[in-house]
């Protein structure tokens, strides 16, 4: 590893005047070079790129919330776990069924350590309360007490003791020690990452999270919390400062469904109108955005896409989501959620000629174990104490006051599919980049998806039809080249196959987001699906459920294995600016608390869903006028 220096820096980002300057002034590159900056295809057939399984959100007892609810593992724990060898976790033995390619640790930057220090008895806290707090180790509202205090963090306040810069550098060099150490090109990337969490308590406690990941092998030598800035603006300064020394990051949004409207505004971080240069920055610093995770996920709501059948999937806590349930319009609600924050990046790019939100997807788990779980028959819990699984009764059937509701109604999300040359972290790190990526909640399916225009049948029945495809149009994340003279309307070529230890594939359908008269318009096409299927009136027949609740089962009769083929958009018109991503859904099968169930003999809270339909969003494909 080799870390720069950037006490300097870090002291000019904290100053007023810089702040002021990352909102107002940014002075990024124009669109067109923002674009070039983007890195291009290395040399090669792409057709032969992999697609590489990983989580790019997970947290060991290093964040501050994650010690306060008792969990002890370490960032070594977790790359041991997520390359599939056993790890101990709240007194028991817990390993991955199918290991994973790629993990980034993402400890909060706030306190980054030192939280651990403190309940370990090694680290003294100066103030009322502390000292009892600390020394009771009592379950329950003492965690809750202890987190409530330790997370000021992540408002923007210093905690004396906790806040020792000393003390943090400490543990960021031994989350780079230990990246390096379980790194191993070419079979499993560690990434170097943090996550930057700040909270806005005046706005509902809007989250405003970030994870920041690292290209390498050069990294700074601390990382940028909350009580450094509670606005992202300073977040990109400090990106573009290390930047600027060759140390190349990205940043990834996360939960924007606890945002509180404030993921996808109008306006900047400082109430100031969006301008083209700050618009260009922020799609500069923010590639992709985490669509689904443990939290909930953020697509869609069905009070707002009332055609889609499949919004309400996993919304925290309950029925519409936190948005539907907070104050505001639904133009303010349309700031918590991808779909409406896409939306809103197409509207903004006819006024500014810069989209904001042009984002690809990714899906992770933000468990606060060390164990990215994302095996809904292998879940251990991702909560510490706050899902402990040895208090099976407690987990299903009393609600959390970490979400809000039964953890039991959220499933084991998510991770992300990267298609690359190889599992490297440059590899990796260019894909995440240009986009190249998609969101599961949780299953391996395998899925590509292409744009371009004219037919794609002349190649969808050759062994090398993804290598035709790339030089046919773009991949997943891409920008369709102009429309061809001789007209005709987009072509999507997609390819979808199951995990081999999930269910079957029930359908792919496509999402379509447009402009038209000033008005954003979605519509939701089911393009590929199951055989033996019946469409009555336009609408696609349910594929069936095989899951026995009491037996925590189901089997793999219906659905296809894989689906495979094309769509072309039967309502284009080449002057209204629109994007395109896949949804390829499952078959109903058990959730993790039904096999819970099964196996203590507990019910499940009255109103939990015992079943799911597991699924994956490709990022989108954009197409400009």
């Amino acid at each position: 590893m080799r870390c720069a220096a950037y006490a300097t820096v870090a002291a000019a980002c904290l100053s007023a005047q810089l702040l002021a300057a990352c909102s107002a002034s940014d002075a990024p590159p124009p669109m067109a070079e923002a674009e070039a900056a983007r890195p291009k295809a290395p040399a090669g057939d792409p057709g032969d790129r992999q697609v590489f399984f990983g989580d790019l959100h997970l947290h060991t007892s290093l964040s501050l919330d994650a010690a306060a609810s008792r969990t002890e593992t370490l960032p070594e724990d977790a790359y041991r776990y997520a390359m599939g060898e056993p790890i101990h976790y709240l007194g028991r033995t817990i390993q991955r069924r199918a290991p994973l390619d790629f993990l980034a640790v993402t400890d909060h930057a706030e306190y980054l350590g030192t939280v651990r220090l403190a309940m370990r008895g090694e680290l003294e806290v100066p103030g009322e309360g502390w000292a009892e707090l600390l020394a009771d180790r009592r379950p329950g509202a003492t965690m809750f007490q202890l987190m409530s205090r330790a997370v000021a963090g992540i408002r923007g306040e210093d905690t004396p003791g906790l806040s020792n810069p000393a003390l943090v550098n400490s543990a960021w060099n031994g989350v780079i020690a230990a990246a390096e150490r379980y790194n191993q090109p070419g079979k499993f990337t560690a990434f170097v990452a943090f996550e930057y969490s700040p909270t806005i308590q005046a706005e509902g406690a809007a989250h405003l999270h970030r994870n920041v990941i690292f290209r390498g092998p050069d990294y700074p030598s601390m990382p940028f919390g909350a009580t450094d800035s509670m606005k992202p603006e300073a977040l990109w300064a400090y990106a573009e400062a290390n930047r600027q020394r060759g140390i190349e990051s990205l940043m990834i949004p996360h939960n924007s469904n606890l945002s509180s409207g404030l993921a996808f505004q109008y306006d900047d971080f400082y109430g100031n109108p969006m301008t083209r240069a700050y618009a260009a920055n922020r799609l500069r610093n923010e590639p992709l955005v985490e669509i689904t995770q443990n939290k909930g996920t953020s697509e869609a709501l069905p009070k707002l896409s009332p055609e889609d059948e499949f919004a309400g999937f996993e919304l925290l806590p309950e029925g519409d989501g936190p948005g539907a349930s907070a104050p505001g319009s639904d133009a303010e609600i349309r700031g918590s959620f991808v779909r409406y924050g896409l939306q809103r990046g197409l509207e903004l790019a006819e006024t500014l000629g810069v989209n904001p939100f042009e984002y690809g997807f990714v899906g992770s788990s933000d468990f606060h174990s060390g164990a990215s779980a994302s095996e809904e028959d292998n879940f251990p819990g991702g909560l510490g104490m706050g899902d402990d699984h040895r208090d099976p009764r407690s987990v299903l059937q009393t609600n959390s006051p970490v979400i809000g509701a039964p953890n039991s109604m959220l499933s084991a999300s998510g991770i992300t599919g990267i298609w690359a040359e190889e599992n490297t972290r440059p590899a990796l790190f260019d894909a995440l980049q240009r986009r190249e990526t998609y969101a599961t909640s949780g299953p391996r399916m395998r899925v590509r998806m292409f744009a371009g225009w004219g037919d794609s049948a002349a190649f969808e029945d050759r062994a090398d039809w993804a290598s035709r495809a790339y030089r046919w149009g773009v991949p997943m994340g891409g920008i369709l080249a102009p429309r061809p003279t001789n007209g005709g309307a987009p072509t999507l070529l997609i390819q979808a196959a199951k995990d081999p230890l999930s269910g079957n594939l029930d359908r792919v359908q496509i999402v379509k987001l447009w402009r038209e008269g000033g008005q954003s318009y979605e519509k939701i096409y089911d393009v590929l699906w199951s055989p033996q299927r019946q469409v009555v009136n336009g609408q696609l027949q349910p594929v069936g459920n095989t899951v026995n609740v009491a037996e925590a089962s189901y089997t793999n009769t219906i659905g296809a294995p894989e689906l495979f083929g094309s769509w072309t958009d039967p309502d284009f018109n080449p002057a209204q600016s629109a994007l395109y991503y896949a949804r390829v859904l499952e078959i109903p099968t058990p959730r993790w608390a039904t096999y819970l169930a099964k196996q203590t003999g507990i019910p499940l809270k009255e109103g939990t869903p015992p079943w799911l339909q597991e699924r994956a969003w490709t990022s989108p494909i954009f197409y400009r006028p």
